[in-house]
């Protein structure tokens, strides 16, 4: 009987080491935590928004002639202002929506710019700074030009591939690896241009010629606290920039077979069965608690993919890709587990399902420093789609929330700007 026994607690004790084995090869490489990708494909879950904010805002954003706001745009909320932004404009709203002016315009003359790329705020000098492909102006909240910043040598931008400001009058930039030799991938330097320090790239990629191109960029960073988190598209790694100015591997998505390795990277890109993280038009975002991420194909792939999701129609026999919606998933970094969401089972929008007011889904695109998140919804869908039938389907928390919803449904119109959509978190 004793013999059996400990025979019987050897065996659990290796079927336990072993599995605390396998645990750590996927959970962690080399002290990175690994958000696991490629394993959860083809499980979707639904998750209600309540898991994370505890109530929802909405914020309408005023409409006139002086502000309409289009598709395409970037949002940067802080605890006073809404600023959004676009190609050709920047404008400034009151915490409440209100339309307070623009910010710089479009121009030759000093303090203009004749293509924006993105946005990003200090808010301790209250500083707004809209950055062109090299130069990026200052400007304080109530519009006032303060300095152009030209950014070093290298550093080529583009609307998915932008500088931010750190701290202490400095900001990170990075280098598209087009040469596939390039020494550095990020920079930081100062408000005069000048390099404080330069972060080694060690991808070498075979490449007999420098190719420009749009795929070997970053994507627009995003803090958390005094942490500054970096990624550039082609790689697995998400990068931290610390108090210190360290930038310290900390996070590893693992996209399996679907990553863009290497070998796919020389002369001419090899872009079959390769996935990306994140998708260009929707921003990481990240918490203390959880990351917020959504992936890309360069190319139709064959995955199962959530609910209601139409990727391809063919168009004059090609198969051309008209909805890029590949999933989105979060990172529990507590509990390092990874999930990948379903559809809502009525809009098939992605996202939290909204079991609060019963409103759309919920997919933050910005992290505030009051422990916010942010959506934007567009008016035009929030009337589209919040019907009688819609509220029906889904699950309702509080019943006054839903209540001011609907009261907010009334006075809204199909043309209005978008509305602004904070979740505080819990």
């Amino acid at each position: 009987m004793n013999r059996y026994f400990s025979t019987t607690q050897f065996f659990l004790l290796v079927c336990m080491l072993l599995f605390s084995c396998r645990q750590k090869k996927i959970d962690e490489t080399d002290g990175i935590a690994v958000i696991d990708v490629v394993n959860n494909i083809g499980t979707y879950h639904t998750i209600p928004v309540s898991e994370f904010v505890a109530e929802l805002e909405y914020i309408p954003l005023e409409t006139n002639e002086n502000c309409l706001v289009g598709d395409r745009v970037q949002y940067v909320v802080t605890n006073t202002h809404i600023f959004v932004a676009s190609q050709y404009y920047c404008y400034a709203f009151s915490r409440d929506g209100r339309f307070i002016g623009e910010i710089g315009g479009v121009g030759q003359g000093p303090g203009e710019y004749n293509f924006s790329i993105g946005i990003f705020v200090d808010e301790k000098k209250q500083s707004l700074y809209i950055q062109t492909t090299y130069s990026i102006l200052e400007y304080s909240w109530n519009g006032v030009f303060r300095q152009l910043i030209n950014k070093p040598k290298g550093i080529r931008e583009n609307p998915v591939n932008i500088s931010i400001y750190v701290r202490n009058n400095l900001f990170i930039g990075h280098i598209p690896n087009d040469s596939g030799s390039e020494m550095y991938h990020f920079l930081l330097f100062n408000d005069s241009g000048q390099v404080v320090k330069s972060f080694d790239n060690y991808v070498k990629l075979n490449r007999t010629h420098v190719k420009y191109n749009s795929i070997e960029v970053s994507m627009i960073p995003f803090r958390v606290s005094e942490n500054i988190y970096v990624k550039e598209y082609p790689n697995d790694t998400l990068y931290c920039l610390n108090e210190q100015n360290e930038l310290i591997p900390q996070f590893v998505f693992n996209l399996g077979k679907y990553a863009f390795h290497k070998e796919k990277r020389g002369d001419e890109f090899d872009l079959q069965n390769v996935i990306s993280v994140p998708d260009s038009e929707i921003p990481m975002v990240g918490t203390s608690s959880n990351i917020f991420f959504s992936t890309w194909a360069y190319r139709r792939i064959n995955i199962p993919l959530p609910k209601g999701i139409d990727q391809s129609s063919v168009i004059n026999g090609r198969t051309m890709i008209i909805d890029q919606s590949y999933p989105v998933g979060i990172y529990d970094i507590i509990n390092k587990t990874t999930r990948l969401l379903d559809t809502d089972p009525v809009s098939r929008m992605k996202g939290l399902l909204n079991d609060i007011d019963g409103g759309l889904s919920f997919w933050p695109t910005y992290y505030t420093s009051d422990n916010e998140l942010v959506d934007f919804w567009q008016s035009y869908e929030m009337k589209e789609y919040l019907t009688e039938e819609y509220f029906a389907a889904h699950e309702i928390k509080n019943p006054q929330a839903h209540q001011k919803l609907k009261e907010l449904l009334k006075i809204l119109k199909d043309d209005d700007n978008p509305v602004i959509v904070i979740g505080k978190l819990k």
